[in-house]
């Protein structure tokens, strides 16, 4: 009866079976605050982007379209951010410029939360009012 009663009351595996289970929510939970914080990330390059591109056209009078895309594609390349799409819109009416930036996102950490997320567009648009 006694070596039964030490028997159960023996708890020296527990903390690796506590630990097996809580494992996979805890990397699952690591690497989704890893992508969210570099999806967050990623959006501000973009509005940075664009923004600097609107500024340039709204300053500039002799600013084309070509020089526009091509600022936003420095600072895009000086962050090492590909870039999928450039649109710029002027507005003759409202006086104004819309510059909008798009990426193709993709989910890098290891396969562990690419079939859930995968790949997402990501954009960044700035309005501004041109002068002259």
């Amino acid at each position: 009866m006694h070596r039964f009663v030490r028997i159960r009351n023996d708890s020296r595996g527990n903390a690796v079976i506590e630990f097996a289970l809580v494992l996979p929510i805890l990397l699952l939970v690591l690497f989704g605050i890893t992508e969210f914080g570099r999806a967050i990330m990623t959006k501000n390059i973009l509005h940075t982007a664009s923004r600097e591109g609107a500024r340039l056209a709204a300053v500039s009078p002799v600013s084309d379209t070509l020089s526009v895309q091509g600022r936003v594609i420095e600072i895009l390349d000086a962050a090492r951010v590909d870039v999928k799409e450039i649109t710029i819109v002027y507005n003759a009416a409202t006086r104004s410029i819309q510059v909008t930036v798009t990426n193709d996102f993709q989910v890098l950490s290891a396969g562990v939360l690419e079939s859930f997320i995968g790949v997402f567009e990501l954009r960044g648009v700035t309005s501004m009012r041109y002068e002259g």
